[in-house]
């Protein structure tokens, strides 16, 4: 056998074994693919549909509200330097427009180069998804979770230029090598992750419980590569790191969130009081939008943080509790079901325990509808979370 038949037997080979991967996550992806076309159609049609026209300067421009707008922001013109129209931008954290820039460099338009970021990392982070449940519960719950995560509500914004979609790769993939015991790779992504987002803290004591439970909790069994663990902070690091040099103070981010959106702690049943009341005292879109909205995330929350102990691996509930602490404990809880989107042992949770075909469904099918009319608000330039 010469050289090049050698050659080619070898990727015939790599081929084979490539396709069977590809048929592997063939379900994650497709599910992926398929909403992200539909997300993007469903928008221009509802766009032309109310207002008779697309507005911007092209089909993808419709999708470029609120939050987009401070990542492209930043993406391009970096980080403000003391006081000015500027200043709220120390809010955001730097990995997601750090990967907006780095695709810059291929896709000339900043906001596409945004929309692909979020797509590709959407389809990896279904696909993390399905191969985490897979690994924990098999192929059928690995499916319901996949497909409750990419039907629920505020889905739509894993399509979008939010952080959403590099966030939930990041966590989903933190873990699911964390479960393998790939703790260089796990302490990488965690150090991303808390870069991408400040509830990325949360996953810091999971993972660190993970460890020590694959370990049987023995402190003689302890080795050096729990020192990969120290990499999980570093994104945070990082960020208040900019804070310094940008504001002379690392917690500069505290007060341009009080100043600009009046943001401060507060008990949950606080806001869950407040949610109550403006649901019937308001107008309808201020009903599910303003109010029905979040006491409807803050309910699945708090179902899934009473539930999860007695069904999910103690470090997926662990994470979920941490998660709920910071996204409920504060006046502003408007935005909580963007946040629960990415908080993923709920749909694990979900999965598990709804294991009839005809309920998953409907389930589905009804955070689908619920992912239309969210969708269509955000299109037509209404705040949507």
């Amino acid at each position: 056998m010469n050289d090049n038949s050698l050659r080619a037997l070898k990727f015939r080979g790599w081929l084979a074994a490539f396709k069977h991967r590809l048929r592997y996550v063939s379900y994650p992806l497709a599910v992926s693919f398929c909403t992200t076309a539909i997300t993007f159609a469903f928008g221009m049609c509802a766009v032309r549909l109310f207002q008779k026209a697309v507005p911007g300067e092209s089909w993808l421009a419709i999708w470029k509200r609120w939050d987009a707008l401070a990542f492209l922001d930043l993406a391009q013109n970096g980080y403000p330097h003391g006081p000015g129209s500027r200043e709220h931008l120390i809010a955001w954290l730097p990995v997601y427009p750090l990967a907006i820039r780095i695709a810059h460099l291929f896709i000339p338009d900043w906001h596409v180069a945004a929309v692909v970021i979020s797509n590709c990392c959407c389809a990896a982070a279904l696909v993390y998804l399905f191969l985490l449940v897979r690994m924990e519960y098999g192929a059928v719950l690995a499916r319901g979770a996949v497909l409750f995560c990419a039907t629920f509500p505020t889905a739509y914004f894993l399509h979008v230029a939010y952080s959403e979609s590099i966030f939930l790769l990041l966590t989903v993939a933190g873990f699911y090598h964390a479960r393998r015991g790939q703790w260089l790779v796990c302490g990488l992504l965690g150090m991303f992750a808390t870069g991408t987002r400040i509830p990325g803290l949360a996953i810091l004591p999971p993972l660190a419980f993970e460890y020590l439970q694959q370990r049987n909790f023995c402190w003689r069994a302890i080795t050096a590569d729990i020192g990969f663990l120290l990499l999980l902070p570093l994104g945070a690091v990082a960020y208040l790191l900019i804070n310094f040099y940008c504001f002379h103070d690392p917690l500069h981010f505290l007060a341009t969130q009080r100043q600009s959106w009046g943001l401060f702690l507060r008990w949950p049943f606080q806001s869950v009081t407040a949610n109550w009341y403006g649901i019937w005292h308001f107008s309808a879109d201020e009903r599910v939008m303003q109010y029905g909205g979040p006491l409807v995330a803050v309910i699945i929350g708090t179902a899934a943080l009473l539930v999860g102990p007695f069904v999910l691996r103690p470090c997926y509930s662990l994470y979920l509790a941490i998660s709920w602490v910071l996204i409920f404990f504060n006046n502003f809880p408007i935005s909580s079901p963007r946040y629960v989107l990415v908080v993923f042992p709920i749909f694990i949770l979900l999965a598990h325990l709804i294991r009839s075909k005809w309920l998953r469904d409907s389930i589905a099918f009804l955070f689908a509808l619920f992912y239309a009319i969210c969708a269509m608000h955000f299109a037509r330039g209404w705040w949507t979370f």
